[in-house]
C-alpha cells in the first residue's frame, strides 16, 4: 500500500472500502473501458435504438449505466455509461464502429457524442463510503475495507499503483489546445485526450436515506456540492478542469433516480486534489459531510463513492458529431 502522502499517525475520519481487482502478473498492464455515449436534445430515441442492439450484441459491456444532464447550453443529454472487461471494447468496437463513422448520421443533425477512456489497473483506483459498490466496482472481484489510505490529501493519488514510481504531473497546460482531427466540413470532431489526463465520477446516492437525513442532504449538503461542481464547470483556467458534468442517474426508461455523479476531466490528478485540499467550495462539502456522519453516526444511510483514472498517453478518444463548441473537450482542440 502507497502511504506517501499519508500523515504520520493517520486514523481516517470515517470508513471507507475501495474495489478489489485480481490481476495475474500477466495482466498487469491490461485494461478496463468506460465508455460514454451521449446524445443532445429532448429526444433519445435516434441514440438508444442504436444502444438497443450494441449493448446487448457480443463482446457488449459488463456494466450499462444511464443518467442525464443539463449542458452549458440548456440541452439535456443522456448518456450511456458503459464498462468493457480488458480486451472486449476492441472487439465490440469493430463490431459496432459502422455507425458512428458514417456520413449519414451526421445529416440527422443531431448532436452525439463518445468519450472511450482506458483504465489500465495501475492508473485508476474506487472510493467507497460502504459495502454497496456503484460505477466500476460493480464489476470487481471484491471490495476490501475498512481502509486506512483515504480521507487526507493525495490519498487518492496513493490509491493508484503507478503513483509510487510517476508523479502522474501533465505535460501540457489548461490553455494549450489538444490534437484533433476536424471532417464533415467540422460537423465531425475528433480529440485525443493528452496523457496524464484525470477523470473522475464522484457519486452521491441518497436513495436509503428518510425523514431528517434525507432533508440534510438536499438542504444542505447538495448545494454545496453543486456550488463546488458548479465552479468547476465554470472556471477551467483557474481550477485546470477542462470538463465537469454533474449527472443525474436514471432507470432504463430515463427516470431519473436518487443519485447524482460528477464526471470531470482535468489536466491531471493534482487538478481535483488541490481544489479538494484549498478550495472553499470543497471545504464546505467537507465540513457538511462530516457534520451529517457526526449527527447520524451509524445510520447514516448516504452513499458516496468514486473511481479516478489517470489516462496513459495512448489509447482514449473522443468524437463529437453535431454537437456545439462547448461540448466536452471541443473548447480545447
Amino acid at each position: 500500500m502507497n502511504k506517501q502522502n499519508m500523515p504520520t499517525g493517520w486514523e481516517p475520519p470515517a470508513p471507507a472500502w475501495k474495489a478489489l481487482w485480481k490481476v495475474s502478473d500477466q495482466q498487469a498492464y491490461s485494461s478496463l473501458t468506460a465508455g460514454y455515449f451521449g446524445i443532445q436534445g429532448n429526444d433519445h430515441s435516434l441514440l438508444s435504438v442504436w444502444a438497443q442492439d450494441a449493448f446487448t450484441s457480443q463482446h457488449a459491456p459488463k456494466l450499462l449505466e444511464r443518467a442525464r444532464y443539463i449542458d452549458q447550453h440548456g440541452l439535456t443529454n443522456f448518456v450511456f455509461i458503459a464498462y468493457w472487461e480488458a480486451g472486449e471494447y476492441q472487439k465490440w468496437w469493430q463490431d459496432h464502429s459502422l455507425w458512428w463513422q458514417q456520413d449519414a448520421i451526421v445529416d440527422h443533425g443531431i448532436g452525439l457524442w463518445r468519450e472511450i477512456i482506458q483504465m489500465p489497473y495501475e492508473r485508476f483506483e474506487t472510493l467507497h463510503s460502504s459495502q454497496k459498490t456503484h460505477g466500476v466496482s460493480k464489476i470487481a472481484e471484491n471490495i476490501e475495507g475498512p481502509i486506512q489510505n483515504h480521507g487526507y490529501a493525495g490519498s487518492a493519488r496513493d490509491r493508484i499503483p503507478i503513483s509510487a514510481s510517476d508523479n502522474l504531473k501533465s505535460k501540457v497546460t489548461i490553455s494549450e489546445l489538444l490534437s484533433k482531427k476536424v471532417s464533415n466540413k467540422g460537423k465531425r470532431v475528433q480529440i485525443n485526450p493528452p496523457g496524464n489526463m484525470c477523470v473522475i465520477r464522484s457519486g452521491q446516492n441518497w436513495s436509503n436515506c428518510v425523514g431528517e437525513q434525507k432533508d440534510y442532504y438536499l438542504n444542505e449538503l447538495q448545494p454545496a456540492l453543486l456550488a463546488g461542481m458548479n465552479y468547476l464547470r465554470e472556471n477551467p483556467i483557474e481550477s485546470t478542469c477542462y470538463v465537469m458534468r454533474f449527472m443525474t442517474s436514471c432507470d432504463e426508461q430515463w427516470n431519473e433516480v436518487e443519485e447524482t455523479f460528477g464526471l470531470g476531466y482535468g489536466i491531471d490528478i493534482y487538478t481535483f486534489e488541490t481544489w479538494a485540499k484549498s478550495h472553499p467550495t470543497h471545504i464546505d462539502i467537507f465540513s457538511k459531510f462530516i457534520s451529517m456522519a457526526e449527527t447520524f453516526g451509524e445510520k447514516l444511510s448516504l452513499q458516496l463513492w468514486h473511481e479516478v483514472i489517470v489516462l496513459a498517453e495512448a489509447g482514449c478518444e473522443c468524437e463529437y458529431i453535431n454537437c456545439h463548441s462547448e461540448t466536452g473537450l471541443m473548447r480545447y482542440g
